[in-house]
């Protein structure tokens, strides 16, 4: 049998999805990879299994594509990856264009679901997810003598293509590494005042991290302290305030590096802290610049960590009345975040609420792993699952 590399070709409107899909196939940041041209607007990546060519957008460059397809006659694959929410007549019509750019059946083409669409069948075109696209590729590689494609990006990469922006693997995926023993990060951020630290220190069952009522900011640096809740190791990481306006963005940016630099290798969970009796200008947007800082996945990794429970008792409202009758603004934000919400009346001990927190990260593993649908080689992608 051959022992070539595998051919593939990646097509679509989108440049920042193709460059998603090259750099999750081939598992390393475009920047690390070598890359040629045969034609002016393509771009060509491989490694020691794959040559995977990214095309120029087909409004754009009819004739590379064209003259890509004259040279590479049959590649092993030939994918388009499409946005989230697309439309099927619109795909269509690119399958179509695509059919009398290349003279290629139109059967040979695969478009790569995002997510959220997981009945391939139910469309009048050939497409997939990515699960489905990585056991072709382990199959291929076997085929071929040579390596298969890395078990972990077969078994977890039915992840969201469905943002535009995205440049690296899932950040979920980054969970599913080490075993039911794994270190997860649980980051407190938020505004300054709304009770990041006392929130941190109910979660760690003890005063590490210094809080009293202020209106300035009382944590200047990030800070850590680690705890065991039920057979798990946490590390909460208690932040300065990051989405201050007023604050210079320099200072800003190295908070967050050391707030990655904290959070090492290990999972992450974002705890954004916010105040049950106060919703203030400077939140409406915090969405964009928890994404700005974290990346533009960070909502799927966010719980909502609400503070001042004692404010909705002495209003006689339960918190589900809150969150149906809260701002239009607020309430966009927790939609956006999955609805994950828990409420905190901040004390010095461990109580039920730190149990529902924990509750709502585990649902939250739970869900994407679901999605991706597989728990292999003896490891669990949930934390929170039981050592076996």
């Amino acid at each position: 049998m051959s022992h070539s590399k595998i051919s593939v070709v990646v097509l679509g409107r989108e440049d920042s999805l193709k460059k998603a899909l090259v750099t999750i196939i081939l598992g390393k940041d475009l920047s690390q990879l070598s890359q040629r041209h045969v034609l002016k607007n393509t771009k060509i990546y491989e490694n020691d299994k794959y040559v995977v060519t990214c095309t120029p957008g087909m409004d754009t460059s009819c004739v590379d594509i064209r003259e890509l397809f004259a040279i590479n006659h049959h590649p092993h694959m030939s994918l388009m990856v499409v946005e989230d929410g697309f439309s099927t007549e619109e795909v269509q019509q690119q399958i179509e264009m695509l059919h009398h750019i290349t003279g290629r059946p139109t059967e040979e083409l695969r478009v790569v679901l995002p997510l959220k669409n997981k009945h391939p069948d139910k469309y009048p075109f050939k497409c997939c997810t990515l699960g489905e696209v990585f056991n072709k590729l382990s199959k291929l590689t076997e085929g071929r003598y040579l390596l298969p494609t890395d078990k972990r990006h077969a078994d977890h990469l039915d992840s969201d293509m469905s943002e535009s922006h995205m440049s690296t693997p899932h950040p979920l995926m980054e969970m599913t590494g080490n075993h039911s023993g794994t270190k997860v990060n649980l980051v407190l951020l938020g505004m300054a005042g709304t009770g990041k630290s006392a929130s941190g220190n109910t979660i760690l069952g003890k005063k590490a991290f210094t809080s009293r009522t202020s209106s300035n900011q009382v944590t200047t640096k990030c800070q850590e302290a680690e705890t065991r809740i039920g057979s798990r190791h946490f590390r909460v990481i208690d932040t300065p305030d990051i989405f201050d306006d007023d604050i210079e963005s320099s200072v800003k940016d190295k908070h967050v590096r050391e707030c990655k630099e904290l959070c090492k290798e290990e999972p992450c969970v974002y705890l954004l802290v916010m105040h049950v009796s106060r919703f203030t200008d400077g939140e409406r947007d915090i969405l964009k610049k928890l994404e700005k800082a974290f990346g533009n996945k960070v909502q799927e990794q966010t719980v909502i960590l609400f503070t001042r429970g004692e404010d909705l008792k002495r209003a006689k409202m339960t918190f589900e009345e809150f969150l149906e009758s809260c701002q239009p603004d607020l309430k966009k934000i927790i939609e956006k975040c999955g609805r994950r919400c828990v409420l905190f009346e901040n004390s010095n001990s461990r109580s039920p609420q730190v149990e529902e927190l924990m509750k709502t990260v585990s649902r939250m593993f739970k869900e994407f792993k679901e999605t991706s649908d597989h728990t292999n080689k003896g490891w669990s992608w949930n934390p929170f699952a039981k050592s076996k």
